[in-house]
């Protein structure tokens, strides 16, 4: 693939055989009894594809992977309008003043210092998080006495005491799930043991029968409506957090620091100011730090790893990302 600089327009075509076009995925099947070679499952290839993506283990990536794609944009409509949502607070961060764009969103930005991988399935998003997971969820949902102070409608189901959380959005039904190793308790398991091992989460945070709280509501209230195609694209960012390439030519780092350890690109500021807003089909990303535009330009449209049909344009203000009738302006280095 020639490098970002070169084209001014990029697509995503994901391949729609059994094979994939990753020429940096080299699978043997397993050996038959007589010592000769299998050829590798479909699936098994997308697995080891999207491992190479995304820094996934086996089990995580061989459960979100599709049957002709990565899997990382395959979701129930409920999982894609959490993950919108959800990007609304990773991505708006610092801002200063009450006429700042979505100054009264709630931040999580700082959800994303935590080392992790990000593993979306169909229906669900995990995040395995293998320091302080606890700490991390913090980030994310407020206790139950200060349950506005979070992101609205996040609701405690199952735990297990600083390993496994499993939570539910009210307000779409959608699940996810935070936990400190791939082989954790599923809901069930944790709840066949009686609580017993999450009683102190469950102690502090509201679970599901605790209905929006006003404040809650209004905050959702106040988003404006976005159409499918800003939805898909801001979820996309949501499950390429910790995207990479696999030849190094870009990499996401969890928009937190660069893996590549590259100089840093013009506009650069050792600032977290972070906005993202809009209405409709017409939304705007800007921020100052990490990543490079052009990552998230390749995370977004490469054809390997990126949204089936996006498009990139570059222009004098910026990049563009295309969806349909739908848009998504970069604006890096534009934050006040």
């Amino acid at each position: 693939m020639p490098p970002l600089t070169t084209p001014r327009v990029w697509g995503t075509r994901f391949t729609q055989s059994h094979g994939v076009t990753c020429a940096d995925v080299t699978i043997s099947g397993p050996g038959r009894r007589n010592g000769s070679r299998m050829p590798s499952t479909p699936r098994r290839k997308l697995r080891d594809a999207r491992r190479l993506f995304t820094g996934e283990e086996k089990p995580t990536a061989e459960a979100g992977a599709g049957r002709r794609d990565l899997g990382l944009d395959r979701c129930t409509p409920s999982q894609q309008r959490l993950r919108a949502l959800l990007a609304l607070h990773l991505f708006n961060a610092h801002l200063r003043g009450p006429n700042v764009g979505p100054s009264h969103v709630y931040s999580a930005h700082t959800f994303l210092a935590y080392s992790m991988t990000v593993s979306p399935r169909y229906d669900r998003l995990l995040f395995i998080i293998p320091p302080a997971v606890e700490n991390a969820l913090g980030r994310l949902m407020a206790p139950r006495t200060l349950i506005r102070h979070g992101m609205p409608g996040l609701r405690m189901v199952a735990a297990h005491d600083y390993h496994t959380y499993h939570i539910v959005h009210l307000p779409t039904g959608a699940r996810m799930t935070l936990a400190n190793r791939v082989n954790f308790l599923t809901e069930t398991e944790i709840q066949r043991q009686g609580f017993r091992r999450g009683r102190r989460t469950l102690q502090d945070y509201a679970g599901p029968d605790t209905p929006l709280d006003p404040a809650e509501q209004a905050a959702l209230d106040a988003i404006p409506p976005m159409t499918t195609g800003v939805r898909v694209l801001l979820a996309a960012l949501v499950s390429r957090l910790n995207a990479r390439d696999p030849q190094k030519r870009w990499a996401v780092g969890q928009w937190w620091q660069d893996p590549l350890r590259r100089p840093e690109p013009a506009g650069y500021r050792h600032d977290e100011l972070m906005y993202l807003w809009g209405s409709g089909a017409d939304w705007e990303l800007r921020w100052l730090k990490h990543p490079r535009p052009t990552d998230v330009v390749a995370c977004l449209t490469e054809p390997r790893i990126g949204v089936p049909g996006a498009t990139a344009t570059k222009g004098r203000r910026g990049w563009t990302i295309r969806l349909g009738q739908s848009t998504l302006s970069l604006r890096y280095g534009a934050v006040r």
